[in-house]
């Protein structure tokens, strides 16, 4: 199966104001005039902190204001044809923004919630449907600005809370449910039919991934976590595709490109005369890799048998072992 992942780049493009004058009206709002010149160098995450360090309030609802305000400023944005074309494509749709600008350019306001697990905090099991679609706002969204992943704080238990659900397991409020953990750490590729409670993780680290649009800052260590985890397991049935745009000048290597060759990403670049035509480039090329590749690739018999074998010596464990998990706050 083909998943996309969407960052803010289109949006950028059909944003009636620019993304450093929106961090600007956050930044004066919040009486931050002083920290303007640096707005484009600094991660949004750490110029969030820095707002919230200032304030006067306590942090917690300090957070809370300039995640409200900063909810209200990307209200504004509206959908463009390279919203479309791209999205249209896939079935699953996985986004780092915050807007519903997804759901406005497949569904117009026809788009719904449909959540999985209740969460409060964190954004593992909420998804949105949108034409059938599922869209799963993965750093939050502007409908609930709590669960909006803005600080470097917020991005830490992030990470904390996809690594013990991948890893062992983490608390779904509801009495039916208890603990749940991910898909992938079973080798479960059919989840969506047999399981009542999955993750976006859960397909970030099966299907093929086309990530579009996002720049991969390095202070996302949840995705940058994911990465290096979908890299390291013994079986990929997928692989990743990052989708880049030029303009004016030519393709230039970066730290974050040599790190996802490293990784055994496929690196697709595309110079243009300007970013919307470029994303238009991107959704021919995607529609390529689509209908080339196979929905995953099939798991070699030597690693289903380790896995198979591992799986018994870790089920011997446990019946020896007690492990009592932390909670956490969801």
């Amino acid at each position: 199966m083909h998943s996309l992942i969407l960052g803010n780049g289109i949006n950028r493009v059909a944003m009636q104001k620019g993304w450093g004058e929106i961090l600007r009206e956050l930044a004066i709002h919040f009486d931050g005039v002083d920290l303007l010149p640096y707005i484009e160098t600094k991660p949004l995450s750490m110029f969030v902190e820095e707002l919230c360090a200032r304030s006067k309030l306590s942090f917690r609802k300090a957070e809370h204001e300039v995640k409200v305000e900063f909810a209200g400023l990307l209200k504004q944005i509206k959908p463009v044809l390279a919203h479309e074309r791209i999205c249209n494509l896939f079935k699953v749709i996985l986004t780092t923004n915050y807007d519903f600008t997804i759901e406005e350019a497949l569904a117009g306001p026809m788009h719904s919630p449909d959540f999985l697990a209740p969460e409060s905090r964190y954004s593992l099991f909420r998804r949105h449907i949108a034409a059938n679609k599922e869209i799963w706002h993965i750093h939050g969204d502007v409908g609930r600005p709590g669960s909006m992943l803005l600080g470097f704080d917020h991005y830490a238990g992030n990470l904390q809370k996809i690594r013990n659900y991948v890893t062992d397991s983490v608390e779904v409020k509801g009495a039916a449910w208890g603990r749940v953990s991910s898909a992938a750490k079973g080798g479960n590729l059919e989840f969506t039919d047999n399981r009542k409670i999955y993750s976006w993780v859960d397909y970030f680290l099966r299907d093929h991934l086309h990530i579009v649009g996002l720049s991969l800052d390095f202070t996302e260590i949840d995705l940058w976590w994911l990465l290096l985890h979908k890299r390291r397991r013994l079986h990929q049935p997928g692989k990743v595709f990052f989708y880049h745009v030029y303009v004016g000048g030519e393709e230039k290597e970066s730290p974050v490109i040599s790190l996802l060759k490293s990784l055994d990403v496929e690196v697709v670049s595309v110079v243009a005369d300007n970013y919307h035509d470029g994303y238009l480039h991107i959704a021919e090329l995607i529609k390529e890799r689509i209908d080339i590749l196979p929905g995953l690739f099939s798991k070699p018999a030597k690693v289903a048998d380790d896995v198979a074998q591992g799986s018994k010596v870790r089920a011997k464990a446990y019946k020896q072992v007690s492990f009592k998990f932390p909670r956490e706050s969801s």
